[in-house]
């Protein structure tokens, strides 16, 4: 088996991620639900999710540069593996069940099918197979999931606070 090159990845998943944000960005600001929907919680002001956008965004380059810089390789390998249980995750909920819930597109749904469930589909069996204990992996996967929820909420609070 080819080992994977860590490095190449991360850099490989930012892309991803970026391209990802942007269309969310976008698609945000020209996106509206359908009329008489009754959502359980209500939904962020424009500017404010952009930001919010950007910061995450900015944050998980920050993430992949340090990660990148460390001379322990299982770094990046468990920054790699956050990245991508989050790509999974996040391409499911909200993006592709918010699609077919409402019938119609939502922000970033096209990049969550044409890049995030690709990639994350070739890539989380390699994961997977680098850990020397299969049950590390989704560990370090949970904990990468658990972490981007908590930071996603605390970037909603302060942007819609600065925002007010």
């Amino acid at each position: 088996m080819k080992v994977l090159n860590y490095r190449r990845q991360l850099l490989f998943s930012g892309l991803l991620f970026t391209l990802h944000n942007i269309e969310e960005s976008v698609g945000y600001a020209y996106f509206s639900y359908p009329s008489g929907l009754k959502l359980p919680f209500p939904l962020p002001a424009v500017v404010p999710m952009v930001w919010a956008i950007a910061l995450i965004t900015l944050i998980a380059w920050a993430v992949i540069l340090w990660a990148n810089s460390q001379k322990k390789e299982n770094i990046r390998r468990n920054v790699l593996t956050f990245f991508t249980a989050i790509f999974l995750l996040n391409a499911f909920i909200p993006h592709i069940a918010g699609a077919v819930v409402l019938q119609r597109y939502v922000p970033a749904v096209v990049t969550s099918v044409v890049l995030y469930l690709p990639y994350s589909f070739w890539i989380i069996p390699k994961l997977y197979r680098s850990y020397p204990a299969g049950r590390l992996f989704y560990v370090v996967a949970f904990w990468g999931v658990f972490i981007s929820i908590l930071l996603v909420a605390v970037l909603k609070v302060i942007t819609d606070a600065f925002f007010r």
